[in-house]
């Protein structure tokens, strides 16, 4: 095949033509009609001209280059608005992109150092332990974003404030969410409820319950 045209696109995208064109259904190729769609700055590294001769191979490797260079730029523009886990990051870009290129915006986001798990994992503990999620929950979370059941475990015994016993992080939880929704059986049912959801044991979430009325017990030293 040879390239004989290249046309500038919108959002930094050259249109190649190649004669003879293509074949369709190549992974991850973006086509305009028979062209396909190459990153600019992709087609200038791989010095893509008009007159230049390209195997399938070769077609193949530039669609292959070309994703995987906008996977990169996604990958970066994600980072910058919230923080992700290797894996998080990973099924994110899946949604639009192949596994290969996914697997390699990842790769590189590991070796600049923009996503670290244990970093991730401490974040988030903190944020779930200041909204007094039980441990239960917590580690649920940590599974989901693709923290090992380790690292897990060993980060939620690091962390200062999962001492707090899981009673006590009911009663918090009751204090600052549901302390009006506890006035009646029906509306106590339902924090029940709501509590045994966010993974407390019937044990402490009863337990919290019936302390809810006493005022004495929401002292901060009570909680230690």
């Amino acid at each position: 095949m040879r390239v004989v045209n290249i046309a500038p696109r919108r959002r930094l995208r050259v249109s190649v033509t190649l004669s003879p064109p293509p074949k369709a259904g190549i992974a991850g190729a973006e086509y305009e009609g028979e062209n396909l769609l190459i990153d600019k700055e992709i087609a200038r590294r791989c010095e893509i001209v008009v007159g230049t001769d390209l195997t399938e191979e070769d077609v193949n490797q530039l669609v292959l280059a070309s994703e995987s260079y906008r996977a990169k730029e996604r990958a970066v523009w994600l980072l910058s608005r919230q923080d992700y886990s290797e894996k998080a990051l990973y099924q994110k870009l899946c949604k639009t992109y192949t596994k290969k290129a996914s697997a390699f915006a990842v790769s590189q986001m590991l070796k600049k150092g923009y996503i670290n798990d244990e970093r991730f994992a401490k974040r988030l503990i903190s944020s779930c332990v200041a909204k007094n999620m039980s441990e239960r929950q917590i580690s649920g979370k940590l599974f989901q974003n693709g923290i090992s059941a380790e690292v897990s475990n060993s980060l939620l015994k690091e962390n200062e404030n999962i001492s707090k016993t899981e009673l006590c992080r009911a009663l918090e939880l009751i204090r600052s969410k549901y302390i009006n929704k506890i006035g009646d059986e029906n509306s106590r049912k339902k924090t029940f409820n709501a509590l045994l959801r966010r993974g407390f044991s019937v044990e402490d979430i009863k337990n919290a319950l019936s302390l809810a009325t006493n005022f004495d017990c929401f002292e901060e030293e009570n909680c230690e």
